[in-house]
């Protein structure tokens, strides 16, 4: 008994069961006490509608979906968490279990009082900042013919079929194209729904609504093709250019292998100050692109925002101490914050009885599946002809792009067991995202 008791392993165990006892840190019993709290606030609808109000009640509700979705086996896999932060709320108030006035309050804080601004734009400044400089440069520019091949095809391809089987070219690009290639839900789908209402005149909220589920799907989608492509990779009668198992760049015999780790990690720790120079720089870039669509309004602020972001990242403007805050703001934004974006749509901005309608439509479902399928195919013929194995190509440029971004690029490496090329979907998610959302602001006031 007393060997047990010594036993690092059994310690380690026991901490292991301890950990799964926490939310976000918190006790469970402790986290599940604030849930009740808030739950009678919101059913006594004795909650303001103010800044507090909004952040803890979609905060606090986001962290429980999260936390439930990501317990659930094999729909986990499917980015679990984050998908119920999307649906559940929406579907709480379409079943009438949630009282209107969360809808009204979510909505308010996340639009009127101005979260989404705040924190989108953190995390579009933070993504574009924290990318590896090193790493780019040592990719140089043959990753970007993949990954704008698979963009340029699906929106093509997919505007094409969806005008022959009668959705429409403009409806396909817009709503199931855009979206899924967008780079997720809080950096691709809340500011393209912005862009478009700015073009179209209509309510941002409506339009994200049709947006969600071909985010939503398609992700799913991907993540079965991630798993398809590491079983076909796997075969013994394959092309020896058809998977590296793992290494993206064809290498001749007896060439050194190009290491796309990053280099070594920052010497600078997080601090609170360093949050601060953060918020400062993302606002900042936040206002010169409000600034710069006051004075050229042909498109809109995040476009602006996004060319800012980039041009002191190509350019290495900025010193590596206020990068680093910038990833530090980003981080605290993606981990505490994602969860309440997304409760805070969903509740305040989604109507379920729309997105039922939409998903269930056979010629939706079609070009959703189609538009992972033109991806998957573009990144891994074009990944060919630039030195890189068709498996990794076809994943790191056309799933990293189609799936739901952070959470749908870790679903997607793990099913592919491919987990080291995760900065290549990085660079998918966040510059690709971007790039797709310049595309369709150029675009929109066209065919819009």
């Amino acid at each position: 008994m007393s060997n047990l008791q010594n036993d690092p392993n059994v310690e380690s165990m026991g901490i292991e069961s301890k950990a799964r006892l926490k939310i976000v840190g918190i006790d469970a019993p402790i986290f599940f006490v604030i849930v009740v709290v808030l739950l009678i606030g919101i059913y006594m609808e004795a909650l303001p509608q103010n800044l507090a109000s909004g952040l803890i009640v979609s905060m606090v509700l986001g962290i429980l979906f999260m936390w439930i979705g990501d317990q659930i086996p094999v729909f986990n896999t499917f980015g679990g968490g984050p998908i119920l932060c999307i649906l559940i709320p929406a579907l709480f108030l379409y079943w009438g279990v949630l009282p209107d006035s969360v809808g009204t309050l979510t909505d308010h804080f996340y639009n009127e009082i101005g979260f989404s601004d705040f924190a989108v734009t953190g995390i579009i400044v933070g993504s574009i900042l924290s990318m590896d400089r090193k790493m780019l440069m040592k990719i140089g520019s043959r990753f970007f013919i993949p990954l704008l091949g698979g963009v340029i095809s699906t929106l093509l391809i997919g505007g094409l079929v969806g005008e022959l089987i009668g959705f429409g070219f403009a409806e396909t690009i817009f709503f199931v194209v855009g979206p899924i290639m967008g780079g997720g839900m809080a950096a691709g789908a809340v500011p393209m729904s912005e862009i478009f209402a700015a073009s179209s005149g209509g309510d941002a909220g409506d339009i994200l609504a049709k947006i969600a589920p071909a985010v939503m799907v398609g992700n799913m989608v991907c993540i079965l093709f991630a798993g398809a492509l590491n079983g076909l990779g796997k075969r013994k009668n394959r092309s020896k250019n058809f998977s590296g198992d793992g290494e993206m760049i064809r290498l001749k015999d007896g060439q050194k292998r190009i290491d796309l780790s990053g280099g070594e990690s920052s010497k600078f720790e997080f601090s609170i100050n360093s949050l601060i120079i953060g918020i400062i720089v993302a606002t900042t870039v936040f206002a010169f692109g409000k600034i710069v669509a006051t004075i050229f309004p042909t498109f809109h602020a995040y476009v602006y925002i996004i060319l800012a972001a980039a041009a002191l990242k190509i350019f290495n403007v900025l010193p590596e101490y206020i990068e680093k805050a910038a990833e530090d703001w980003y981080d605290l934004i993606t981990k505490a914050w994602v969860p309440a974006i997304l409760v805070a749509i969903s509740a305040g901005m989604v109507d379920f009885k729309s997105v039922i309608e939409i998903a269930t439509n056979p010629s939706y479902i079609t070009l959703v599946v189609l538009t992972v399928v033109i991806a998957v195919l573009a990144a891994g013929f074009l990944g060919l002809l630039v030195g890189f194995y068709f498996v990794e190509s076809s994943i790191a440029a056309g799933l990293g792009m189609a799936d739901m971004g952070g959470s749908g690029d870790v679903a997607v490496l793990s099913a592919a067991e491919r987990m080291g090329l995760m900065p290549f979907l990085q660079i998918s998610s966040r510059i690709g995202g971007a790039i797709m959302l310049v595309i369709l602001s150029i675009i929109a006031p066209f065919l819009m």
